[in-house]
């Protein structure tokens, strides 16, 4: 009988979010790959047993994030014709048979060559839509998981924070935040609702952030390294004039 891939599922230990997968070909060791959504997976040679598969990770978590947190890095400094999702460099595709001006195909972007010019509108207008979708829905999963109450949260066009906390329980997003990978996304999150319980920046705010995001530093880390990047970010598509 021929084997199939088969997914484990979904975990997360010390605050760190992973899926496992079973390969049907022969592996010697784990890879590591960020899929669409921009989760990361870790794929076992088949033999390995599910237990094994999470004591695994357990064992090298400190490793496995390293690589993931290098891998993260890397993509800032990709080719300008790639638009970051979710901490992925994502390729655009230049495809004239496409209905629509621009579109994600489970991996990659497909621009229609005949709105090439207005690439970076397209591109944002997408991101924006995403962002609205993803943002609400996360933060309502990460108030739950903490057990906190806000107002109401809205996605904005800001040009130098990445959240806000207002008194009254309001949670502002910046919606460049989908560009980033999704624990760095979490981690601002988090970061706004704990101002609900802690409105400051005190050492207890910083240790009840910590309870829920271990990694917290790594993640801030990465913002200060990338922040910039997503603020700036522009396609530009070889022959094509800026939009």
């Amino acid at each position: 009988m021929k084997k199939q891939d088969s997914k484990v599922g979904v975990y997360t230990i010390d605050g760190f979010e992973f899926r496992i997968e079973k390969s049907k070909r022969y592996l010697k060791k784990v890879s590591l790959r960020i899929d669409g959504d921009g989760r990361v997976v870790l794929t076992f040679p088949w033999r390995i047993s599910e237990k094994e598969a999470l004591q695994f990770v357990r064992d090298n978590l400190r490793k496995i994030k390293s690589s993931v947190q290098r891998f993260s890095e890397q993509f800032v400094s990709n080719g300008s014709d790639t638009l970051l999702y979710l901490g992925v460099p994502r390729k655009i595709v230049l495809d004239s048979s496409v209905l629509v001006p621009f579109k994600f195909d489970a991996d990659h972007f497909i621009l229609n060559p005949r709105y090439a010019d207005n690439v970076n509108t397209l591109a944002q207008r997408w991101l924006i839509k995403k962002a609205e979708e993803y943002l609400p829905k996360r933060l309502k999963e990460l108030a739950q998981k903490l057990g906190v109450r806000y107002k109401k949260v809205q996605v904005k066009d800001v040009k130098s924070r990445w959240g806000s906390c207002s008194s009254k329980g309001t949670i502002s997003l910046n919606w460049r935040l989908i560009m980033a990978p999704s624990e760095v996304i979490d981690y601002v999150l988090i970061h706004e609702l704990a101002h609900i319980v802690h409105p400051n920046h005190s050492r207890y705010f910083w240790e009840y952030v910590a309870t829920f995001c271990p990694d917290y530093k790594l993640h801030k880390s990465w913002l200060r390294k990338n922040g910039q990047h997503l603020f700036n970010w522009s396609v530009k598509l070889a022959g094509v004039k800026d939009s």
